[in-house]
């Protein structure tokens, strides 16, 4: 039985040569099962956060040639079922993991601290590689430096002219706030967002009837492509746009107004499929809200933020899913409410229940880009929606919930 003041990080850290030549990470896990119950009476919260740190580091370092160095690996499924996954290389979840985790580093310890730096550091080459190719900060989901086979863009094709996904906002702030760019750069973004927005020569395909009206941006940076609206994209721009303290456009304004009328009209609840076409549930809609208003408060939203506990107080109730439960406490303990423990999973069935759950943080919905009538028949049908994984980030979210739950008691 090892002592108690050794910690999981430094053995872990003395064994990565071992782990590096063993090509397995799975190697890990195996072995943080065996070793953790020794360490749970020397305090069970640090050893979580120690060993969520070095899952996230291990799946990074995965030695695999399919994968561009520092890239997480994650997963694409045409059900939501992890168990039907292929490999899908994207940048998506490595700008999702640098952002949650940057926002929670100040909270840990030095060592915790620097072994955040270290896999940060470590992502950001990745990037490159999903840039712009015609030199612009604009980034695109899948990579852009070599010819590459999109998993769906066939089916795009089949409903509109043939054209590659272009790049789009998501990913482009989410890359632009891992690699902290300069505001420089964040100004120039900004500036070539006010081209993409909905407008009378390019509107937005929506289900929504009244969100045609506002000038907000399109998810896509892409003038032959259709303008598409999503709430939790609009939140992820606005929460860029407050991070780097830019002023704000008419098309923020309008993002403002598009996600303040859907949580008046609860479209998050009723139509989230529509309010939020790659985020598609109320879960992951109200957890977007809350981390843009965890950026700096906005009134129009804090009007709103008793009604948005209350909501997700209520979806957390009735979830049985341990990676949505977290996301809805997360979402609580962002607006300063004390959600119900989520409890957290034994050791023994960790992998199964948090980083292979079938919840699925993202979803290609490719009936977001066709015609209201068919979008609807699509949508109901579940046809061509695609379901995107990534375990490193279902750990980033539990360590999230983690620091977060120590802070609030």
């Amino acid at each position: 039985m090892p002592a108690c003041s050794l910690t999981l990080y430094d053995y872990f850290t003395g064994y990565s040569q071992t782990m590096k030549r063993s090509r397995k990470i799975t190697f890990l896990f195996l072995t943080a099962v065996a070793l953790l119950p020794a360490y749970v009476s020397c305090g069970q919260d640090s050893v979580n956060i120690d060993f969520l740190i070095n899952r996230i580091a291990a799946w990074q370092t995965q030695e695999n040639t399919a994968l561009i160095n520092g890239l997480f690996p994650s997963y694409i499924a045409d059900h939501e079922k992890f168990s039907d996954k292929k490999a899908d290389h994207n940048i998506f979840y490595n700008g999702l993991i640098a952002y949650t985790l940057t926002g929670i580093k100040d909270q840990l310890n030095q060592k915790q601290q620097q072994r955040i730096d270290a896999l940060l550091q470590n992502a950001k080459p990745a990037f490159d590689r999903f840039r712009n190719q015609k030199g612009r900060s604009t980034y695109n989901f899948w990579r852009t430096d070599t010819a590459f086979h999109y998993p769906y863009i066939g089916l795009v094709n089949l409903f509109m002219k043939k054209t590659a996904l272009p790049d789009d906002m998501d990913d482009t702030v989410l890359s632009l706030l891992a690699l902290s760019a300069n505001d420089s750069t964040a100004k120039d973004v900004h500036r070539l967002m006010q081209q993409y927005v909905n407008n009378d020569s390019n509107k937005v395909h929506t289900i929504i009837k009244g969100y045609e009206q506002y000038p907000a941006y399109s998810t896509w940076f892409g003038k032959k492509f259709p303008v598409v609206f999503d709430v939790s994209v609009m939140c992820n721009v606005l929460s860029f746009v407050q991070h780097y303290n830019l002023p704000w456009t008419k098309a923020d304004s309008a993002c403002l107004d598009v996600i303040a009328a859907t949580i008046k009209e609860q479209y998050h609840i009723g139509q989230p499929i529509y309010a939020s076409p790659y985020y598609p549930k109320t879960a992951l809609i109200l957890y977007h809200v809350a981390r843009l208003m965890a950026v700096k408060p906005i009134p129009a939203l804090e009007a709103l933020k008793p009604r948005l506990i209350e909501q997700a107080g209520a979806q957390l109730k009735n979830s049985n899913n341990r990676v949505e439960q977290m996301i809805l406490a997360l979402a609580l303990l962002k607006w300063g409410a004390d959600p119900p423990p989520v409890a957290l999973p034994p050791v023994a069935t960790f992998q199964k229940e948090i980083e292979q759950n079938n919840y699925a943080f993202f979803a290609g919905n490719v009936p977001s880009y066709f015609s209201d009538w068919l979008r609807v028949y699509a949508s109901n049908s579940n046809w061509f929606i695609y379901y995107h994984y990534c375990p490193a980030f279902n750990d980033a979210l539990l360590l999230e919930y983690l620091v977060l739950s120590n802070k609030h008691s």
